[in-house]
């Protein structure tokens, strides 16, 4: 029913989910598309985390000196306040610098573990392995579908689902992406068949 490649885990999850449902559609995102493209957050990061690295440092090792008894000629109390100020400053800097250079890692980790499916019924992304999270939207749910497509023929699909409002109060359109799809027209005319179908 489901292609071999998916992993066990959530290969046996998907058969049980959509045993009573006509299988119309399944598919992973592309992985290695979505891996490449990642790698324009990497390119970033390096320089973000080499400067935020350079900025704790300078304090810290003013600190270090201070500590260790070596005399650099600044005043004592204050200054030695102001680096640690400056050095903590910088620690949220870093640790976004870091989650960027991971970002490769976490986004081929994400598309192993991601399934479309399409039934006659609904449209559902499952993210998981042992734990799988389904969501599931059903074609009246569907206000419009937009498509982002390459020369090759892959792309994304984005079904919007109208507004909702945010904990703030806030007006935001809710909306779904199905990541780098392959076949990315016929996926858009399915998932329409479907909320034709419902409609009717």
């Amino acid at each position: 029913m489901f292609d071999q490649n998916i992993p066990a885990p959530l290969k046996a999850f998907a058969e049980r989910e959509f045993a009573g449902e006509k299988l119309v559609w399944a598919a992973r995102p592309d992985v290695k598309l979505a891996f490449l493209m990642s790698f324009a957050i990497w390119l970033f990061a390096i320089p973000w985390t080499a400067f935020s690295l350079f900025w704790i440092s300078v304090p810290v090792g003013a600190l270090l000196e201070t500590y260790a008894g070596i005399n650099v000629g600044a005043p004592k109390g204050a200054p030695s306040l102001m680096m640690g100020v400056f050095a903590l400053f910088g620690v949220p800097f870093v640790l976004v610098g870091f989650g960027m250079l991971l970002a490769p890692v976490w986004v081929l980790r994400k598309g192993v573990r991601t399934l479309y499916v399409l039934t006659n019924s609904r449209l559902a992304i499952l993210q998981g392995a042992r734990n799988v999270e389904v969501v599931s939207i059903r074609p009246q749910e569907i206000v419009s579908l937009s498509r982002k497509e390459g020369p090759d023929g892959r792309g994304t699909v984005i079904l919007h689902q109208g507004f909702e409002r945010d904990s703030d109060g806030d007006r935001q359109e809710k909306k779904i992406e199905l990541g780098v799809i392959n076949e990315v027209r016929r996926v858009e005319q399915l998932v329409l068949d479907l909320k034709k179908r419902a409609a009717a």
